[in-house]
């Protein structure tokens, strides 16, 4: 789970803290309608649903909050010492068994099945406990209003050239984005998520043409192979069956909680990758693409392929016998047994399924792997593919399986398993080099810094770091790593990772503030994009900016700051694509959330006089997706949905806009 969700759990559960639990969903009172039902309390509950959004998170918690404190599990006091040892050590390292049949699957995805329905009922006697009371108290009503409130509130590239490039997370490896360039034309997805216009700049912005995906598809991202003179683009196909239920007709909040999650399982969804043909980009031309099983999730490019991810659920579906309705499909064919590898914790409920696709052959699989899952996160490296997801356990520290699946010209070579302890931030905090991996978690209320080899055996590590702190931020170059954790101070560490077996701590640099975003900056800088905080009352205070001095790694000086007052939060917190930072050409560019509306700003750096705002310009247009900015030799361009807008870099005024 990422930060920022962590972040709006804990405001949920502050908030509902002081809520009065009505009797009728007393500890006892459940107890006893548990019996009454013929249900049997087991020793420790796992754990129920998995949602596909942060949203039915929300809802689940904060309509279930005593719940889980009372029967989502025992505490270490209450569970026999042999329980929680076997909790903490479950071994997952070593190399992953592929599944030998289909047969396998089938049996494992049937004991789950089986699970969930005594997991179902439990619910459904709880679900009956709340429409009996739901006349106990006038507070149940003002309960159910706060949590709907609460829950909108929840919903709610370097280096000098001619043109910008996406701001990706490993050199090397490029990633999908909604704007992008070939140094002439730009290519935007428009807002609704169905088509991406090309627009001419040459003399002036001028839409050209369209490339529209079908009625039923949303995009998600695309890519541009410049080489190969394509564009694709990747996103979910959404067939819904016929039985889909509406259950917010059903006017409870409680039943959202029960159905919600079957509702996102019930209706079809694949992952369709489109090749495009722009040799002439005013006439585009389909000229293939594939399709495999589940929503979209991610892709990466290398080497002239593509690598699909997409998450395919099969809880909740009726699984039969028959293969199809239990194991994922890639370019209409079954995934082998050999493919796919069981999970590492008994949980799982899902596959990851990934595939990889020839951009000079669209149209067929080179590779392809799934893994099973109960959700979590990617990061791809030069050489491979790490898939990693925490486990959460009842009173027990939380342990991160990772997976990892060597690619190299569109084939995979077999996985490999390893577990840290603690969670991991985002995937800047989990990075490859020299054959290693290092890893920044959060374990309880400390940190560790973990160093594993190429079977993922830890083989180094730093513990009991920054205690009653969190992780916010890491940044790795080379044999240094950096990171940023907060509570009421900022401190930066600076790991020395040159010697894998024993790395140490070698800096700390204390001040107000975070850092929710790093990016080096050139020779011996890093910069910060985060919060400042004011020291007395612990409330953000506005956006700030930092410049850290690395050339002493022992002595890390943040060497200049720039707090922009009344810009409250930026979309670089949560997607790093949405950020603009070229080093070679001097620019530091973001859009934040200010009184007068959503702005985009474009910064430079001087070393004597700091951040110099060049740029503060309202962000038209409307789209779920965050702006971007990109640079066309001297002209800046401000997209978002179907607005683009033009700012010189010279005198940075505007030269341009166009409503696509």
């Amino acid at each position: 789970m990422e930060k920022r969700e962590q972040d709006i759990l804990k405001k949920i559960e502050e908030k509902t803290e002081e809520i009065k639990v009505p009797d009728s969903l007393m500890p006892e009172q459940i107890e006893k309608l548990l019996e009454e039902k013929g249900v049997q309390k087991k020793p420790r509950i796992k754990k129920i649903y998995r949602y596909g959004s942060l949203a039915a998170a929300c809802v689940a918690l904060a309509a279930g909050i005593f719940l889980a404190g009372q029967f989502g599990g025992e505490t270490p006091e209450d569970m026999d010492a042999a329980e929680v040892k076997a909790v903490e050590e479950q071994d997952t390292e070593g190399t992953e068994e592929n599944t030998d049949t289909y047969e396998k699957i089938y049996a494992y995805l049937k004991e789950r099945e089986t699970e969930a329905e005594e997991e179902r009922g439990f619910f459904d006697t709880f679900r009956d406990s709340i429409t009996s009371g739901r006349a106990d108290t006038a507070k149940e009503t003002k309960m159910e209003e706060r949590v709907v409130e609460d829950m909108s509130v929840a919903q709610s590239a370097a280096d000098g050239g001619s043109y910008s490039k996406t701001n990706v997370r490993q050199q090397g490896v490029d990633e999908g984005d909604i704007v992008k360039t070939d140094g002439r034309y730009l290519y935007v997805l428009e807002d609704g998520s169905q088509c991406i216009a090309i627009v001419d700049t040459k003399g002036g912005l001028k839409k050209v043409a369209d490339i529209e995906a079908d009625e039923n598809c949303r995009i998600q991202e695309f890519y541009l192979f410049e080489e190969e003179k394509k564009l694709v683009y990747a996103g979910t196909v959404y067939e819904q069956d016929d039985h889909w239920e509406d259950t917010s007709k059903k006017g409870g909040i409680e039943e959202d909680v029960l159905y919600i999650g079957q509702d996102l399982l019930n209706g079809r969804e694949s992952t369709k990758a489109v090749a495009i043909d722009i040799k002439n980009p005013e006439e585009p031309k389909e000229v293939g693409g594939i399709s495999q099983s589940g929503s979209y999730v991610s892709s990466r490019a290398a080497g002239g392929y593509l690598y699909l991810f997409s998450r395919y659920n099969v809880w909740g579906k009726a699984i039969e016998g028959n293969p199809r309705t239990f194991i994922p499909m890639a370019g209409g064919d079954l995934l082998r047994e050999k493919d796919i590898v069981l999970p590492p914790f008994e949980t799982a409920s899902m596959y990851e399924v990934i595939t990889a696709v020839n951009i000079e052959s669209p149209s067929e699989i080179s590779d392809s792997r799934a893994i099973f899952t109960d959700g979590g996160e990617l990061y791809v490296s030069n050489e491979n593919i790490y898939c990693y997801e925490t486990q959460w356990n009842s009173g027990v520290t939380e342990t991160t399986s990772i997976r990892k699946i060597g690619y190299k010209d569109g084939k995979f070579s077999r996985a490999v398993k390893g577990k840290v302890k603690g969670y991991i931030n985002d995937s800047f905090s989990i990075d490859e080099y020299g054959g290693n991996l290092r890893v920044v978690a959060t374990v309880g209320e400390t940190n560790s810094v973990y160093v594993l080899d190429k079977k993922l055996d830890v083989i180094g590590s730093i513990k009991g770091l920054a205690e009653d702190e969190r992780v916010y931020s890491a940044r790795f170059m080379g044999d240094v790593g950096y990171f940023v954790t907060f509570r009421e101070t900022d401190p930066l560490f600076t790991v020395d990772l040159s010697d894998p077996k024993r790395p140490k701590i070698i800096g700390k640099l204390k001040i107000p503030g975070f850092s929710d975003y790093l990016h080096f900056y050139g020779e011996n800088r890093l910069l910060g994009i985060g919060m400042s905080v004011d020291e007395d009352t612990q409330v953000t205070d506005g956006v700030k900016l930092s410049m850290f001095d690395l050339s002493d790694k022992t002595d890390v000086k943040e060497e200049n700051k720039l707090v922009l007052k009344n810009v409250y939060s930026t979309d670089v917190s949560y997607d790093y694509k949405a950020a603009l930072v070229d080093p070679g050409k001097n620019l530091i560019g973001f859009a934040a959330g200010t009184e007068g509306g959503e702005k985009y700003f474009l910064f430079g750096y001087d070393e004597k006089k700091g951040f110099r705002c060049h740029l503060s310009e309202r962000i038209n247009g409307s789209s779920p997706n965050a702006a971007r900015g990109v640079y066309i030799e001297e002209v800046l361009y401000v997209a978002r949905g179907n607005v683009i807008e033009g700012y010189s870099l010279k005198d940075y005024k505007k030269v341009d806009d166009i409503i696509l």
